[in-house]
């Protein structure tokens, strides 16, 4: 037992590391009560969809995770415990990183929450796209040969329904953090830095970041072409999806900050030709208005 708790912990340090920033900054956000909650209910989800695919194929179809795990890490019924686990902050990160993404960096969140949702399922799906395909790597990964799919997939070997099937886990565990979190005020926010919401969009492009340094490092180490090729590929479907996502949100936030000034300029009484009116620090919109 000991072995395998220390394999858990440290075997799959990556796991551990994303949930120590998560239980940091859900508490934060959410407080103590409302982080339990979310944690026990997003693991069960976790424990639940990954046994039942292994069993019946249902959410993610049928795949199987390498036995030769058992004895060194910790497993709920046929799943590593860390693949629960991690349920827990893929889905938070995603959740609170929509909410500055669609909000802007000057408020803790939007007048939008069904934007906010769908952003925020788009954005756990994404991470996907990138985190599994980069584990299957199997022996060729750092981190060891975790699962495998009985095939075919369109996307790396994932076939169609893995993806659908995480669309609708993501989807619930979204909207557990949304009503949990339905009564979040709408506060300012005097600059990016200070955002409290911005550790979450850095836990989740973290996630993206190290999967593809490791899909960037198989490409070069391995001595297989063709586990090359697909790491190689792998990697460059970051920049494909990431830049794109990059740019258009630097859009909207700019959108957003020339409205914000706009707005500022036309309730503040000029004091002097030239003069540019800015908002008072830690003061929204609508509190200059009144």
């Amino acid at each position: 037992m000991g072995e395998e708790i220390v394999g858990t912990l440290v075997g799959r340090w990556y796991v551990t590391a994303f949930g120590i920033a998560f239980v940091v900054l859900a508490v934060r956000h959410m407080g103590w009560r409302r982080t339990g909650v979310y944690a026990a209910v997003a693991t069960v989800v976790g424990v639940l969809a990954e046994n039942g695919s292994v069993h019946l194929g249902i959410p993610y179809t049928r795949y199987a995770f390498n036995p030769d795990l058992r004895g060194h890490e910790l497993f709920i019924g046929e799943v590593p415990l860390m693949v629960s686990l991690s349920y827990t902050f893929m889905a938070y990160f995603a959740f609170a990183a929509a909410r500055l993404v669609v909000a802007g960096p000057y408020q803790t969140r939007s007048k939008l929450p069904m934007l906010e949702f769908a952003t925020a399922v788009i954005l756990g799906v994404w991470a996907v796209w990138v985190v599994d395909p980069v584990s299957r790597l199997g022996s060729h990964f750092f981190l060891g040969e975790l699962f495998s799919y009985a095939g075919p997939g369109f996307w790396f070997g994932l076939p169609l329904g893995s993806q659908i099937g995480f669309a609708a886990t993501q989807g619930l565990l979204v909207a557990l953090l949304s009503w949990l979190m339905r009564a979040e005020p709408e506060e300012p926010v005097d600059r990016l830095r200070m955002h409290p919401r911005l550790g979450a969009l850095g836990g989740y492009v973290g996630q993206v970041v190290v999967m593809t340094v490791s899909a960037f490092a198989v490409a070069r180490l391995t001595s297989n072409p063709a586990v090359a090729k697909v790491a190689d590929a792998l990697a460059g479907s970051t920049l494909i999806i990431g830049v794109p996502a990059v740019v258009l949100t630097a859009v909207h936030w700019r959108s957003l900050t020339l409205a914000r000034e706009h707005v500022v300029a036309a309730i503040t009484p000029q004091k002097g030709v030239g003069e540019r009116a800015r908002p008072q620090a830690g003061l929204s919109v609508r509190e200059h208005a009144q």
